[in-house]
């Protein structure tokens, strides 16, 4: 059974989920114009987590800035 990660909370409380927006401000132009996206999946990449977004961008987090994980399992 593969599990996959559909949910990731920050310690400062950032959360993203699989499928919904991410929130305000995750990505900004120049301008600090909000560009709205979506969480697409996210990457296990060892002692990081990578977060795949909409329109070609990503994030990475380090472990120590994770706070909870949630987990879903494929039957």
């Amino acid at each position: 059974m593969a599990r996959q990660i559909t949910e990731l909370q920050l310690t400062d409380g950032t959360t993203f989920r699989k499928g919904e927006h991410a929130p305000h401000r995750t990505i900004q132009t120049g301008r600090q114009a909000d560009i709205p996206v979506i969480v697409r999946g996210f990457e296990d990449a060892g002692s990081r987590i990578e977060v795949h977004l909409s329109k070609g961008y990503s994030l990475s987090f380090p472990a120590a800035r994770l706070a909870r994980l949630v987990l879903s399992t494929d039957a």
